[in-house]
C-alpha cells in the first residue's frame, strides 16, 4: 500500500481526531475513546480512556496486508469487558459506538463478514454496536457500505476522517444531554450515559 495515501493518512488523522475530541469538554466526558488497530492480525493500542487525559494518541506503523475478521472478533471481546466494567462501577452505558476507518480491501474477503456478523448479532450479543466506517485511499464504497450501519463515508469528496468523527461525537453527545439528567455530564455520576467508542484502524 502506497504510503501517502495509507499510513501516511492515519498517522495524520489521530493527533486531528484526538485534537478534536479533547478539545471538547462535554464529548470527552461523555465519550470515552479506545483504539485498536489491525492489519494480519488486530492489535487494542489503547484502551477506552478520557482523551483529554491523553498527551498525544500513538502513532502507526505499517505491518502488511490487512484482515478484517480478527479485528471484529477482537472488537467483540474488548467491548464485553469495557461495558461489564463501566457497569460494575454504576456507569450507565448506551450502545457502544464504532469508528471503522480502513485504506484497503480486506485479504480474508469474504470470511471476515462471519466475524461481523457475530459483532452485529442483536439476539446473541445485546451490546452490539453502532458502526460509522470510513474509507480513504484504496478502501471501496461497496465494502465500506457493508460496515457502516449509521454512516459509510469514502475519503477524496471534501470529508475528513476527523471531521467526520467529531461532528458524530456531537451528535451522540447533544442525544445524550437532550434526553439524559440535567446534571455535568461526568463519568463518575452512575446517572449520567457514558458513550464507549472504538476507533478501529488500519496500519497497513
Amino acid at each position: 500500500m502506497e504510503p501517502i495515501g495509507g499510513i501516511a493518512a492515519m498517522n495524520q488523522a489521530l493527533p486531528d481526531i484526538h485534537a478534536e475530541i479533547a478539545s471538547d469538554p462535554l464529548i470527552s466526558d461523555i465519550c470515552l475513546i479506545g483504539l485498536i488497530t489491525f492489519a494480519e492480525t488486530a492489535e487494542e493500542l489503547m484502551q477506552l480512556t478520557n482523551l483529554r487525559n491523553v498527551a498525544a494518541m500513538p502513532g502507526l506503523e505499517a505491518r502488511g496486508p490487512s484482515k478484517y475478521g480478527p479485528v471484529f472478533t477482537l472488537l467483540r471481546e474488548v467491548i464485553e469487558r469495557d461495558v461489564e466494567n463501566l457497569k460494575f462501577y454504576g456507569v450507565k452505558v448506551i450502545r457502544p459506538a464504532v469508528f471503522f476507518l480502513t485504506a484497503g480491501e480486506p485479504t480474508d474477503d469474504p470470511d471476515w463478514e462471519d466475524s461481523y456478523r457475530s459483532l452485529m448479532d442483536k439476539q446473541a450479543f445485546r451490546k452490539y454496536p453502532n458502526v460509522i466506517a470510513f474509507g480513504v485511499h484504496g478502501a471501496s464504497a461497496s465494502t465500506i457500505g457493508k460496515i457502516g450501519t449509521v454512516g459509510a463515508f469514502i475519503g477524496g469528496n471534501g470529508v475528513a476522517p476527523a471531521d467526520s468523527l467529531s461532528e458524530i461525537m456531537r451528535s451522540l453527545t447533544r442525544s445524550v444531554t437532550y434526553s439524559g439528567p440535567a446534571s455535568t455530564p461526568t463519568m463518575v455520576f452512575p446517572s449520567t450515559p457514558t458513550i464507549t467508542t472504538q476507533v478501529i484502524i488500519e496500519s497497513t
